[in-house]
């Protein structure tokens, strides 16, 4: 109960109260959107044995080596060959034959989101980030901030001019790491438990649109 009651007093805490019981209420899942330009900037060193790697083919994955196949295939959602069919690039901090953390980067006109179920439409030069996720033996380590960083870099490298995320709302933790990359958190999407589109909230202001996916999935 103590550990409970210190997650809701403390930063975020209350607004994600706010979210579970949303959710208690109506069954509803809420996301809340953000985005932030890709801007030139400075971007801090790595730890000496920690490396970036930026994945957008097969035999970008096959040059690493057949260990990490399996690591960076459970945490990528629709698996890194699916990903590299439809376009998307996969990104990872790598350290000695472990990932550190790891995202994925689709840059479609209309890009397929998995929680919720929903076809994303983008503006031009939008990238959208998804499955971030780092490793428990790497945690507290600022390694989703750094992996955002370098990632940020090779985007702006490839011409994309903003970068466009979402988080459940009661992810306290990933609201936190995105606000500290200055992501600005202003629109909001519904869904059921399900994953089933519901609606959208504010997603004009950053220039976007929510699909059902059976709209605009490709």
């Amino acid at each position: 109960m103590n550990q409970k009651l210190s997650f809701f007093l403390g930063p975020g805490g209350l607004t994600a109260a706010l979210f579970f019981g949303v959710k208690s209420l109506t069954g509803a899942e809420v996301f809340r959107f953000a985005a932030k330009p890709l801007q030139l900037g400075a971007v801090s060193a790595l730890p000496t044995d920690w490396r970036y790697v930026q994945l957008r083919t097969s035999a970008d994955l096959a040059a690493l080596g057949p260990g990490f196949r399996a690591q960076l295939g459970r945490q990528s959602g629709a698996g890194p060959e699916r990903l590299f069919q439809r376009g998307a690039s996969l990104h990872a901090l790598l350290c000695g034959e472990a990932v550190v953390a790891q995202l994925n980067i689709e840059s479609s006109p209309v890009c397929e989101v998995d929680d919720p179920k929903l076809a994303l439409q983008l503006a031009e030069g939008d990238g959208f980030l998804g499955f971030l996720y780092t490793y428990p033996e790497f945690s507290r380590r600022r390694a989703a901030q750094q992996l955002i960083a370098a990632t940020e870099q090779s985007l702006r490298e490839r011409g994309l001019k903003r970068l466009v995320t979402h988080v459940r709302a009661t992810n306290v933790p990933s609201i936190a790491a995105f606000k500290n990359q200055d992501f600005h958190f202003n629109a909001m999407v519904f869904s059921k438990t399900s994953g089933a589109l519901l609606g959208a909230l504010g997603m004009r202001r950053l220039g976007l649109q929510a699909l059902p996916a059976r709209q605009g999935v490709h």
